[in-house]
């Protein structure tokens, strides 16, 4: 089933590439490659080593992150625990939706990492929950820490009011602040180790198998070069997603907000600069 469902992606990562017209650009005409295909509201392609973008639409407009929240809730949970130490789940952490991706029960005990990577790779809210409240003492000063480093971070158009990322008044970033924060998660080679994973089995503290998670990010295993990222998804904030590619020496990352298709998106983004998803 797991093949199949790879390369039925695979398919539609041909697909989308194909629909995007293949030019041969020249020197500069990236730009409006992108300008002229992309269907998000809001996005950017930002050079690491030249420190740079390559390209950017509406970059400092408020925009919902949706689950890209999660790289900042990784950021923080990172910084007070360093990856150590043991989480019960509690229901408070529960319930925030009917049909969770990762089924947890009140009383289990998880480790900080194996959570993390429920987090980062299913995207699960109910693991962001958990670390929060664990790292920050409550959910709410858990949140304040995020705002303190965003701040910190110089990101002037971000406020969090949740460690997940589910829409809400006021819980907003844009797409130059998101790079901002990526860019600190990046810097963590324990966060990127995560965030790379395709798969990750889950298991209690006590070894008791809960779940087989496959990672968000459909692009890990199927473009050449894609490093690491966070995808995200609510119906106000449709798609988003932030990324790394590298191919050779060239280090990109790319950040879309409030896009109808997150993958045509991405390889919009994407190709006029490092070409088909495929190696």
């Amino acid at each position: 089933m797991k093949n199949k469902n790879r390369q039925k992606l695979k398919l539609l990562l041909y697909v989308l590439f194909w629909a995007i017209p293949l030019l041969r650009l020249a020197m500069g005409e990236e730009a409006t490659f992108i300008e002229k295909n992309l269907q998000a509201r809001a996005a950017l392609v930002w050079d690491v080593d030249q420190k740079k973008d390559l390209f950017s639409r509406d970059a400092d407009s408020q925009y919902y992150p949706a689950s890209t929240t999660k790289i900042m809730t990784a950021l923080i949970t990172y910084e007070k625990t360093k990856l150590e130490g043991t989480v019960t789940i509690q229901p408070g952490d529960l319930g925030l939706s009917e049909c969770p991706v990762v089924r947890f029960l009140p009383g289990e005990k998880y480790s900080v990492k194996s959570l993390l990577y429920a987090m980062l790779l299913a995207s699960s809210n109910e693991a962001a929950m958990a670390l929060a409240r664990h790292s920050g003492g409550t959910v709410m000063a858990f949140v304040d820490e995020m705002n303190k480093k965003a701040r910190t971070l110089g990101c002037l158009h971000t406020h969090f009011q949740n460690p997940h990322g589910i829409s809400y008044p006021g819980h907003m970033t844009c797409a130059n602040d998101l790079r901002k924060i990526f860019e600190a998660f990046l810097a963590v080679p324990d966060l990127v180790k995560i965030a790379a994973s395709v798969n990750y089995e889950l298991f209690t503290v006590e070894g008791k198998p809960v779940q087989y998670l496959m990672s968000t990010n459909k692009l890990l295993d199927l473009y050449q070069g894609m490093v690491a990222g966070k995808t995200g998804w609510t119906p106000e904030s449709r798609n988003t997603f932030v990324g790394l590619c590298q191919r050779k020496e060239k280090k990109l990352i790319i950040v879309i907000l409030d896009s109808p298709n997150k993958w045509y998106d991405a390889l919009v983004l994407l190709q006029p600069f490092f070409g088909g998803p495929l190696p």
